[in-house]
């Protein structure tokens, strides 16, 4: 016999509440639930309570009901009688390659309940990402041939899960040649994980499987990688260095000096500057277009000198200067910004430029969003309040990160520190002090 309950939550309108599960040995399935009236709350979310409480459902309601049910005498009218969950035999048969597939979908029943019942549509970004995770690193997985959404285990999904931390990466060049990079990071492949976590789990709230497998499965262990940033020095040799070009010079200096995204650069339109204010009101995403900013986050931007122009000699430069017009615009796809890869080799080049080559660019983990973390950095630096600078970058005050909040995570003081100037300041701080001890010593 199985173990006679199991739990799951029930996200209601106002709270979550724990529900429990029961075991009919004669139907041989979870075959009735109920409400245990305990509300999921603090770090152990009173599982036990409700542990507890289910123990007594079943001892006082269910083991009482299955008997009478046995011997005929269950009133299925009575308004005592325990409510039957929804079953969904179709969802438990189905392969669960095909089940992930169809799952992460725009059509899909979790994307409608996103979209019509949350109000938090997924991006096709978002959606098509996941998707594309399950086909790449979830079907080649040979141990998920022949199961089921129903027979899948928490055994099957740690053997996954080994595979997975071990699987290595893979790029196609544009000869079509496929070349193997390094293994999964921890954060990619915990990514990949939660591509399937949230389906199954959508499966067992909604009671068409029996028990959660993913239940205290845990996750690879992340190594965080701190950012890179640049030095204030590069970052004066940045804007002082002669330029090949003026667009991608424009992309380091939007990002070191004014904190844009890449997605709030590509969406910069010409009607988006006025009076030495960048008006941050668009963010520009492949098969989503125009959107507004990442968490909403439109704000207002001071215009720096060595800003304005590069936007001077970009508007010089430019066919098309109507307000909606992309400043960023692709002279190859007129009326759309320029790609991705532009600002990630763009990016590449400029740091060579300034000495940083690709093994220190790696070595360094620089990248395009490198940018936005080293204006936050050196705004820091310069004594610009947390405050100001949250409100320029767009970190709203719930952006937090495990209790820490975004700009801090945003922060690498310690990378740019100026130890001669540092040890300077120290000194200077006790030479006085001890050049007048000195002074008494000696006239004793």
């Amino acid at each position: 016999m199985r173990y006679p309950f199991t739990l799951y939550k029930v996200k209601a309108r106002k709270e979550t509440v724990w529900h429990a599960r029961f075991w009919d040995e004669e139907a041989q399935r979870y075959h009735y639930s109920r409400s245990t009236g305990i509300s999921v709350e603090g770090k152990k979310e009173r599982r036990r309570e409700a542990e507890e409480v289910a123990k007594k459902i079943y001892d006082e309601v269910i083991v009482p009901l299955i008997k009478s049910k046995s011997s005929g005498n269950l009133n299925t009218t009575s308004s005592s009688a325990v409510q039957l969950p929804h079953t969904s035999t179709a969802v438990a048969q189905m392969p669960v390659i095909q089940y992930l597939q169809n799952f992460w979908t725009e059509t899909s029943e979790y994307a409608n309940f996103k979209r019509d019942v949350e109000k938090k549509p997924l991006t096709p970004y978002y959606i098509q990402m996941n998707h594309d995770d399950v086909r790449r690193h979830v079907e080649p997985f040979p141990g998920f041939a022949g199961v089921t959404v129903g027979s899948l285990s928490k055994a099957i999904l740690k053997k996954w899960l080994i595979w997975l931390a071990s699987r290595k990466t893979q790029r196609r060049k544009k000869s079509g040649e496929l070349i193997e990079g390094n293994t999964l990071s921890s954060r990619r492949a915990n990514s990949v994980l939660q591509s399937v976590r949230v389906a199954i789990r959508w499966a067992v709230d909604n009671e068409e499987i029996p028990s959660d497998p993913f239940r205290k499965l845990g996750e690879v262990t992340e190594i965080i990688r701190e950012k890179g940033v640049l030095t204030l020095e590069e970052r004066n040799k940045l804007i002082t260095s002669p330029y090949t070009d003026h667009r991608i010079r424009l992309v380091m200096l939007l990002g070191s000096l004014c904190g844009l995204r890449r997605g709030e650069m590509r969406g910069l339109q010409w009607g988006d500057i006025s009076s030495g204010i960048i008006n941050v009101q668009h963010n520009y995403q492949d098969k989503e277009g125009l959107k507004l900013p990442k968490y909403n986050s439109v704000r207002k931007v001071p215009v720096p000198e060595a800003v304005q122009k590069m936007l001077d000699i970009t508007y010089a430069n430019s066919l098309n200067t109507l307000p909606n017009a992309y400043i960023l615009e692709s002279p190859l796809n007129p009326g759309k910004p320029l790609n991705n890869n532009f600002f990630r080799e763009g990016v590449a080049k400029e740091l060579s430029n300034l000495g940083i080559y690709e093994t220190q660019q790696k070595e360094r983990f620089l990248s395009c969003h490198s940018l936005r973390h080293t204006f936050v950095t050196l705004a820091q630096l310069s004594g610009i309040p947390d405050v100001v600078i949250s409100a320029l970058v767009g970190h709203k005050n719930s952006t937090k990160f495990n209790g820490t909040s975004a700009t801090h995570i945003y922060s690498h003081v310690p990378q740019v520190i100026d130890f001669n100037e540092a040890r300077k300041k120290i000194e200077g701080s006790y030479k006085p002090v001890l050049a007048v001890t000195e002074k008494i010593a000696v006239n004793q």
